[in-house]
């Protein structure tokens, strides 16, 4: 008689910070599945997602030791170690010799198995583990089609009493010198204590939460953390670029008289289309309230707020930053965003091609106005990006 095989799950995550939704999921996975133990596995820079402000890998390291503090849990810094970008396939084949009388559990939310099949050496992670697919609906089951029977076998799913919370909520929550009811004590402790999370824009927080619901707010942050990480990527100040994106909707949630109430203060002559299309005011309102109010004086800064929903020819890096950044942020679930955020990991360029005729497609198709600034911002793209021409 053969001797049963130890079963280990595999939990990665940026875990920026980890907090007791992480936690829930990985102890009911590993009950469901029989574990012997789970590695938690904080990643390095996952390559198919761009991260917001990291804390550093020692950092998260530690933070997943106070959170996960159950006996069943390893934390394991080998992707970390790596001190690059780390595929699931190679972390696995890693595992895989270093446990190789064990079963392989990947432990996956699974909304994840909808873009699966377009992970690096897809085909491969399914000979090394069993997917297991945490489900937040009782009876789940995903469109399997694209695989074979064999492979189908290899992923199985797992109904999870899940927690509504993200990483991104806490670190909005911390910023606002909050407690997040769902983090672990001991884990806020060493936040606090190490100043982890801090970017130095509470006061501007204090004047968004008077004008904007939880809703834009969250949309807020999302965008000023994506925006950070594409000014690292593409040299322009992140700093900068946090900022611009975090006050880019602060007029969202203005009536009508609000917007024309510092539109006219700045100045600004409307054309037919601005006027006939509430959904610009507010990029034209933000900037001027943000002005006239003495809150910022930062010209790029005030441009990158101006142009963020229609774009412009000749935009600066930083307005260029926060328009992809308005579309591809942690938020945003509309169906092309994953091919955009791949084109703003090459180009910044390509991503406001790509935006902006979607913008006028969509427009179109509704016999909605175009705004000539969108039309000139494509035109700019096309005429004027070498890069694109090239391709």
């Amino acid at each position: 008689m053969s001797e049963k095989k130890t079963k280990i799950g595999i939990f990665g995550g940026t875990f920026n910070p980890p907090h007791l939704g992480h936690v829930r999921l990985a102890k009911q996975a590993a009950e469901k599945i029989g574990a012997d133990k789970v590695l938690i596995i904080p990643s390095c820079i996952p390559p198919h997602k761009m991260p917001g402000k990291l804390a550093s890998g020692d950092e998260r390291m530690e933070m997943c030791r106070l959170a996960f503090d159950d006996e069943i849990f390893e934390i394991s810094s080998m992707e970390l170690d790596r001190g690059d970008k780390s595929y699931t396939v190679e972390t696995l084949r890693e595992l895989k010799k270093n446990y190789p009388d064990s079963e392989l559990y990947f432990i996956i939310g699974s909304d994840m198995l909808e873009t699966f099949t377009k992970w690096y050496k897809w085909e491969e992670i399914l000979t090394l583990a069993t997917i297991c697919a945490a489900s937040r609906e009782e009876g789940f089951k995903a469109d399997l089609s694209a695989y074979t029977a064999k492979q189908r076998e290899r992923i199985i799913f797992l109904d999870i009493e899940p927690l509504e919370v993200s990483s991104t909520q806490i670190r909005v929550e911390i910023a606002k010198n909050g407690t997040p009811e769902l983090l672990n004590p001991e884990v806020l402790k060493y936040i606090e204590e190490n100043g982890l999370y801090d970017d130095g824009l509470s006061d501007y927080r204090k004047i968004l939460t008077q004008k904007l619901d939880d809703y834009r707010m969250y949309h807020s942050e999302c965008v000023s953390e994506c925006a950070a990480v594409l000014a690292e990527k593409y040299g322009a100040d992140p700093e900068k670029a946090r900022l611009a994106g975090l006050m880019h909707d602060v007029m969202k949630n203005a009536d009508a008289d609000g917007h024309f109430e510092y539109i006219e203060k700045s100045g600004e002559k409307l054309n037919d289309v601005d006027i006939s299309n509430p959904k610009v005011w507010h990029q034209i309102s933000g900037a001027a309230y943000l002005k006239e109010s003495g809150i910022i004086t930062d010209e790029e800064i005030l441009g990158a707020v101006r142009w963020h929903t229609t774009g412009r020819a000749g935009m600066t890096l930083i307005e260029k930053i926060v328009y992809v950044a308005d579309f591809i942020s942690a938020d945003r679930d509309y169906p092309d965003v994953g091919v955009v955020r791949k084109l703003a990991e090459k180009s910044l360029e390509e991503a406001i091609l790509y935006t902006s005729r979607y913008t006028v497609n969509k427009l179109a198709s509704n016999n909605l106005p175009i705004h000539p600034a969108t039309v000139e911002c494509y035109n700019d793209m096309i005429i004027n990006s070498k890069t694109l021409l090239k391709g």
